[in-house]
């Protein structure tokens, strides 16, 4: 059957389908209303045979119906489904916007505060950083800051960070120092957390700021330093506010008080003052502080213990910013002590400490007014200059101790003579003067030097030890003798020595005539003080050789003295001068130096076998004499075995007990000791075998006459043969003739010096005989 198609006029679309099975006919009575091909789901449902067959006109307004609100429900949710991305577009947008405006925010926040932040990815161990304040710091570094971290901070950050990634640790904060150039470090502090680890729990990633803190740590450091100066401060420091009110303290107010911080602290600076006079000086105190800023000086503050402590007081007021006064500061420092010393030292100034006695400086004002008040009554002074005989003997043989008791027991005696208004001083030493007053003769002082000299016959009783001691005194008189204090002491001075020179144990007036007695000695140790410094002294030196081969072993050193005022001076004369005025341990140690550099300069040249003795006083070993002989073969770069030191036996002998214990000690550094004029003095063979000597030196009085006395040749023997059986070598000194020289070969001595070979040379002539003896070999 065919069917006749739709008319494009009649504005009806065609339908285009075949559907088998289905009637055409009817389907074009049905009129399947146009509408309903526009939509694929309708076509599918009406397009089929039982749904056409069945259609009605009531259906087909049903369907379109059905079309329609289809229609308008696809449209609403198309609507609604666009809505809703254009809503999420503005969202996505606006977070978009807010993530950005928070990240300025952030990066303005972190510039603004100097910090910066840092991603670091562990695993690659690479650094991402951002908003550096100082991006010159780091440059292009995008690892971490280990490598330029100071050596001293590395370790406690690595342990840090190490306990932070190990979750030892919320968070990872340290402070440490990095290179900013060649030996200049900046601080940082460094806060960071892990903010991302694996599955298996491990970090991966980790974020943190960083902040450049150098300036805060040199405030802190600043502040640290200025609390401990306060801690360490000897000065008691008191720190209160404008009320004065305490409010702290440093350690050194405690130990100075006695006071806690727990025990002064709120309460008022007058809480220290604990009578009235101190209340009344802390109150004038704060008074001045309300008009001035400043107050200083001297206060008396209680201890704890109820004792009062005399202070230096220092009170300052602190203002605030606003140049308002805030707190005050109050510094003081003990001066106790310091007062004590001060009296001490006024004392010291004035008065002997041994005796108690007037000193030389206190005698010479009391003289200066002594006289002043002669010329003004035109009355007499006597000055008596009292010095005791032999004290030094007495002093060195047993002990400074007993010298000490003698003097005090001296003093006492001196005092209880003079009468009330007279002066008695100790000028140093042995020596006391006295001064006599109002005057009107010369019997009066020649009576006071009688009782003196009376006085002093009667024992002093020292340790249980009876000793009788004697003086000499000179007396002077002004004006007769003099009119000033300097010439009346010089005078007086000059008559003792007179004294002393007619037998000690006597008084003299002085006379012009004793000047020409005492000059010489005067002079000499004038002269003999300015010796070293004016270069004066000057050693010469004796070969001495062996025996019987002739062979030059070293030098004994001499010293000798060519004053430019006094002319040429024997050792003989001016040796005991340097004894009895203390001098004799500076000049030996002088020798002792230029001997051994003199040594020094022979070994450097060649002549290493040769020694060099030289002399020792008995003084010299009360000194630190084992460290002065160290310092100066040191200094030398001498071996100990080219130094001999030689003494007399009569020094060994007055306290021969420490003479064992020196000699003990050199001997142990390995020097040579040899005994000088032996036999001369009063030595005892029992202390001979304890001295650990290996020289003994046959004095020259013995050698002189072994060619014409028996008695000399027979000592001489016996002091050889002695030696050989203790092991000592033995030298003959004097050696003046051939006759001498071959009967000390025939009696087996070891070595010999004296004229007969050579006078003491100098180091130049010195020089030229070791010329002659290199020709000779």
């Amino acid at each position: 059957m065919s069917s006749k198609p739709l008319s494009l006029d009649e504005k009806k679309p065609a339908l285009f389908c075949s559907i088998p099975n289905i009637d055409t006919d009817k389907v074009e009575q049905a009129q399947i209303p146009p509408q309903l091909i526009m939509f694929p789901l309708l076509n599918a449902i009406t397009n089929n045979r039982a749904f056409t067959a069945k259609y009605s006109f009531y259906n087909a307004r049903l369907t379109i119906l059905l079309q329609l609100l289809l229609t308008i429900t696809l449209l609403g949710l198309l609507t609604l489904l666009l809505l809703r991305l254009q809503a999420k577009r503005k969202q996505s947008v606006l977070a978009a916007k807010t993530i950005r405006e928070s990240e300025e925010r952030l990066k303005l926040a972190l510039w603004a505060s100097g910090d910066g932040m840092w991603d670091w990815d562990i695993h690659n161990n690479t650094v991402f950083r951002s908003h550096i304040a100082n991006p010159k710091l780091f440059g292009k570094n995008n690892q971490t800051l280990l490598s330029i971290m100071h050596p001293q901070d590395k370790p406690r950050v690595e342990q840090l960070l190490k306990q932070h990634l190990n979750s030892e640790s919320i968070f990872f904060e340290a402070e440490y120092r990095i290179e900013q150039a060649q030996d200049q470090w900046i601080w940082l502090l460094d806060r960071g957390k892990v903010v991302e680890r694996d599955s298996q729990n491990t970090p991966i990633r980790m974020a943190g700021i960083h902040k450049d803190i150098s300036a805060r740590r040199e405030i802190e450091n600043k502040l640290w330093l200025s609390a401990q100066v306060l801690q360490s401060m000897s000065e008691a420091v008191i720190i209160g506010d404008i009320n004065h009110q305490v409010i702290s303290v440093n350690p050194a107010f405690s130990q100075i008080t006695g006071f806690n911080f727990e025990h002064i602290v709120d309460k008022h600076l007058l809480e220290f003052a604990f009578n009235p006079q101190a209340r009344s000086q802390y109150k004038k105190i704060l008074f001045e502080l309300s008009t001035n800023h400043y107050w200083s000086g001297e206060s008396c503050i209680t201890h704890r213990d109820g004792s009062q402590i005399l202070t230096w007081l220092e009170v300052n007021k602190i203002y605030d910013e606003n140049g308002k006064k805030d707190h005050f500061v109050a510094i003081f420092t003990d001066i106790s002590a310091r007062k004590k010393a001060e009296e001490n030292l006024r004392l010291l100034a004035n008065y002997d400490t041994l005796t108690g006695l007037p000193n030389r400086s206190l005698f010479h004002d009391r003289l200066k007014h002594a006289i002043d008040k002669a010329k003004r009554t035109h009355s007499l002074i006597a000055l008596l200059f009292i010095d005791l005989d032999r004290f030094k003997f007495i002093n060195d043989s047993m002990g400074h101790h007993i010298g000490d008791l003698l003097l005090k027991l001296v003093a006492q005696r001196l005092q209880d003579i003079i009468r009330e208004g007279d002066t008695v001083a100790r000028l140093g030493g042995d020596e006391f003067i006295i001064i006599l007053e109002n005057l009107s003769n010369t019997s009066a002082a020649e009576s006071v030097a009688e009782k003196l000299i009376q006085t002093f016959k009667a024992p002093f009783i020292l340790d249980g030890k009876k000793f009788v001691v004697s003086t000499s005194i000179g007396i002077s008189l002004c004006p007769t003798d003099a009119s000033n204090s300097e010439l009346l002491v010089k005078s007086a001075d000059t008559a003792m020595y007179y004294a002393k020179s007619q037998g000690r144990n006597n008084f003299q007036f002085y006379l012009p005539a004793m000047n020409e007695v005492t000059s010489r000695q005067l002079s000499l140790e004038a002269g003999l003080k300015e010796a070293i410094e004016r270069d004066e002294l000057y050693l010469v030196y004796q070969p001495k050789y062996t025996l019987p081969q002739h062979k030059l072993t070293g030098f004994e050193t001499l010293l000798r003295w060519e004053s430019n005022t006094l002319g040429s001076i024997s050792p003989m004369e001016f040796i005991p001068v340097a004894e009895e005025i203390g001098m004799i341990e500076l000049i030996g140690h002088w020798v002792l130096n230029q001997a051994c550099q003199q040594l020094s300069v022979w070994h450097q040249i060649g002549h290493t076998d040769l020694t060099i003795a030289v002399n020792l006083s008995a003084k010299q070993l009360k000194t630190d004499l084992v460290s002065i002989v160290q310092a100066a073969l040191a200094v030398a770069n001498l071996p100990a075995s080219a130094l001999e030191l030689e003494i007399t036996e009569s020094s060994i002998m007055k306290n021969p007990t420490d003479a064992v214990t020196i000699f003990t000690q050199l001997k142990e550094l390995g020097i040579s000791l040899a005994i000088d004029d032996f036999g001369t003095g009063y030595s005892s063979l029992s202390y001979l075998k304890h001295f650990p000597v290996d020289t003994l030196k046959i004095d020259k009085s013995f050698v002189h006459d072994i060619d014409s006395k028996k008695a000399d040749a027979t000592i001489t023997t016996a002091i050889i043969a002695l030696a050989k059986s203790l092991q000592l070598e033995v030298v003959a000194e004097g050696v003046e003739n051939h006759k001498q020289l071959s009967l000390l070969t025939d009696y087996q001595c070891d070595q010999v010096q004296g004229f007969l070979f050579n006078k003491p040379l100098t180091p130049d002539e010195c020089d030229h005989l070791f010329f002659k003896t290199a020709q000779a070999i």
